[in-house]
């Protein structure tokens, strides 16, 4: 059995990703249960997977199973269990606590180029896993409001706030904040730019998504975004931090309509390759399954 630890189930990209894990790996025949404070499920998005509480894993867990886990502050609840692998699923090195996972005694699974060039400078190599994009944010020539730009709230006030200042007058702004899976897909599908606020995204789902959904996507890279962030090809790229920047972008892309056009057109390319059954393959071959067939023996 395969057991994915997370500290809980709020709505962040980490959370949604280790569900999708599970629910590939099941999918597969590779059985694995999400281990969750209480058993507890998330209502945000929608998945396929079974919940386990993950204070009885200290008694479910046996010397063959594999315990996966993402969050740094789990590694010492992790390190106790008698399972013979335990595995990081690496997707963010960009904290403090993810740089001291590297020099303990797990394996580990890259789900970005950013980590895997982290965990090789701290002589770690771990199999690279590209995210997969849920058909939900897939763009079907759903009609765009024109001139509409969307962002996520979460990343603070004063950022929005720029954003606002570098709209043209007749730009409309929607904020997205505690939203299902299901309704940030159709906002995004509906908007025609997506701005990234983000300067310290490991990996950036939210603007992979914007770009899958049709939008003209710009904003901030953060440590991982440049894996499909290509300034002027797939997104306006702004430099990390740099709000005067940010809100000098707001205006130039909003105020050039084949330019958006461009980006729209590039980022629906390159998003095109983040597909679900890619994610399985390569995290079949991650974790050792050459193939479905051998995982079904699993």
């Amino acid at each position: 059995m395969h057991y994915y630890v997370l500290p809980g189930i709020g709505i962040y990209g980490g959370i949604k990703k280790a569900f999708h894990c599970a629910e590939l790996l099941e999918a597969s025949g590779v059985p694995c249960r999400v281990a969750t404070p209480g058993a507890a499920a998330p209502d945000w998005f929608d998945y396929d997977a079974r919940t386990v509480d993950r204070e009885e894993l200290p008694e479910r867990i046996q010397r063959e199973d594999t315990v996966l886990f993402s969050f740094p502050p789990d590694a010492r609840f992790v390190r106790r269990l008698r399972a013979k692998r335990k595995i990081v699923h690496m997707q963010g090195a960009n904290t403090e606590g993810d740089e001291a996972l590297f020099s303990m005694p797990f394996e580990f699974i890259s789900h970005g180029l950013h980590m895997t060039q982290q965990l090789l400078k701290h002589g770690r190599v771990a199999p690279y896993v590209p995210l997969g994009l849920r058909d939900v944010f897939r763009w079907d020539g759903e009609t765009k409001r024109p001139r509409s730009v969307a962002l996520m709230s979460r990343k603070g006030g004063a950022l929005i706030r720029e954003v606002e200042r570098g709209l043209p007058r007749d730009a409309s702004l929607t904020v997205i904040d505690g939203l299902s899976e299901a309704e940030v897909a159709q906002v995004l599908k509906e908007t025609d730019t997506f701005v990234a606020i983000s300067a310290k995204e490991a990996f950036g789902l939210p603007p992979l998504e914007a770009m899958a959904a049709g939008c003209a996507v710009l904003g901030y890279p953060g440590d991982g975004g440049f894996e499909f962030m290509r300034h002027g090809e797939t997104a306006h790229v702004v430099p990390n931090g740099d709000r005067r920047a940010l809100r000098r972008a707001v205006r130039t892309c909003l105020e050039d309509d084949m330019y958006r056009d461009r980006l729209r057109e590039g980022g629906r390319t390159i998003a095109a390759y983040y597909t679900l059954e890619r994610e399985r393959a390569y995290l079949l071959r991650a974790l050792g399954y050459d193939d479905p067939v051998q995982a079904a023996g699993a």
